[in-house]
């Protein structure tokens, strides 16, 4: 199994996908969590944080015994270095009695959690800034009650003597947490797209090198079969023309109604299409060079049209210029046969059509529809395979040899199936240089 996976490209390149896209998922998790961990560290420094500037606060404004503005000026002032940015004093109703510093919108906080049974937080967005509140009471011995420890009914701290502590709080501990926190997501996020963008590129390196690989071994295929097609031909070729010829005198000295004549007609038939056959593989062994020159493109699918009886054929000629570099004989020979296979296609009836026109790419294209059965799916570039039909009685030959002439004239050659049904075979012919 091992040796199979190290032979194998197709389990090597879904082998670095599925390493390529684990690694990226253990990246961005692992950002994730220390995302979301940092961020309950931030929310643990701030709360600290709010928690000791609120005591500091509240034992101030205690030992100072005032709540107007400029005492909690001062208030501010003073602990504006350990994060503090703004507070009020709220009274029972709750009204605004005293503020310092510039207030955060309320969209900015959170849904506020209880501290105790008289205190609340919030945080901000990324955890390193909190808004506080609880009761600062007045009285002897408020400032050394526990922060939101409810006084006894009666008591001169009873919060309905006291006034609400609003405060807001900035960490830039908590901050710098945050940042590198994001820093750190950012980078993993960034990682993961690099590792999935260079498993992409290794991806599409082995397929194409595979494909390059498929193409070299399919040509070094072709090269042999069209060495030993070229063989086969010349050494057949000659007896079977002996052949031919003995046969057709021995035809000729035979009455009508000789007992043997049908058995010689029958031997001259099946002569004529070994020998029709040598001819292909002839043909396709053949790699000499187009011979092209200006002719007239219309001109050159109308005289395949009449080569092949084109009573059934409909012609469809667009805009395309007068002349075009083609061998026109051998483009007749690639039109010929393609006319052949869709009227066998057809069924009996149906029309063939062919269109010529000139699109916006400026090649000249070449169509032949049939109104057959079509392709069967995933066949259609195996149609050209040399020696692949489906035909009783074919050789499999003559569309890669017609194939081979149009590459010869630097064009390509596909296959598809019509919407409507049948078969579609295209011919696309660069523009002349």
């Amino acid at each position: 199994m091992l040796r199979h996976l190290r032979s194998s490209p197709v389990y090597l390149r879904w082998g670095l996908l599925f390493s390529a896209s684990a690694m990226a998922a253990v990246l961005v998790a692992a950002g994730l969590w220390v995302y979301a961990r940092v961020g309950h560290a931030a929310r643990t420094v701030t709360q600290g944080q709010a928690i000791g500037i609120a005591y500091s606060a509240r034992r101030t404004l205690k030992m100072v015994g005032e709540t107007n503005a400029s005492v909690l000026h001062e208030v501010l002032d003073e602990l504006a270095v350990q994060g503090l940015r703004y507070v009020e004093v709220l009274g029972p109703d709750p009204s605004l009695v005293a503020m310092a510093g510039k207030q955060a919108p309320e969209n900015t906080w959170s849904s506020a959690s209880n501290l105790s049974p008289a205190a609340t937080i919030a945080f901000g967005p990324d955890g390193s800034s909190a808004r506080i509140i609880f009761r600062a009471p007045e009285g002897q011995g408020a400032a050394n009650r526990p922060l939101g420890q409810v006084a006894q009914p009666g008591s001169a701290d009873h919060p309905q003597f006291g006034k609400q502590l609003l405060l807001e709080v900035d960490s830039a501990e908590s901050h710098a947490l945050a940042w590198r926190a994001r820093v750190t997501l950012v980078v993993s996020l960034l990682a993961t797209l690099v590792l999935l963008g260079i498993s992409a590129v290794f991806w599409r390196i082995s397929r194409n090198a595979e494909k390059a690989s498929a193409q070299l071994e399919h040509d070094r295929q072709l090269k042999v079969l069209g060495q030993m097609s070229a063989v086969l031909g010349h050494e057949i070729k000659n007896p079977l023309a002996s052949l031919k010829g003995h046969i057709q005198l021995l035809l000729e000295k035979l009455s009508p109604d000789h007992a043997g004549r049908k058995g010689a007609e029958v031997v001259l038939r099946e002569t004529m299409r070994l020998e029709e056959l040598s001819r292909q593989v002839l043909e396709f062994a053949r790699t000499g060079a187009v011979e092209r020159e200006s002719v007239d493109p219309a001109a050159v699918v109308q005289t395949a049209i009449e080569n092949v009886g084109g009573a059934d054929i409909h012609f469809h000629a667009g805009s395309i210029p007068a002349t075009w570099l083609l061998d026109s004989a051998r483009m007749e020979e690639v039109l010929v046969n393609l006319l052949r296979n869709a009227r066998e296609a057809s069924s009996t009836g149906q029309p063939v059509d062919v269109a010529l026109n000139v699109p916006a790419d400026r090649h000249l294209v070449m169509e032949v529809r049939d109104r057959g059965e079509g392709i069967a799916p995933g066949e259609e570039e195996r149609v050209f395979e040399p020696f692949y039909t489906r035909k009783a009685k074919g050789t499999g030959l003559g569309l890669a040899l017609a194939r081979l002439i149009v590459e010869g004239h630097g064009g390509t050659m596909s296959a598809r199936n019509h919407p409507e049904g049948g078969a579609v075979f295209s011919v696309r012919l660069p523009p002349p240089t």
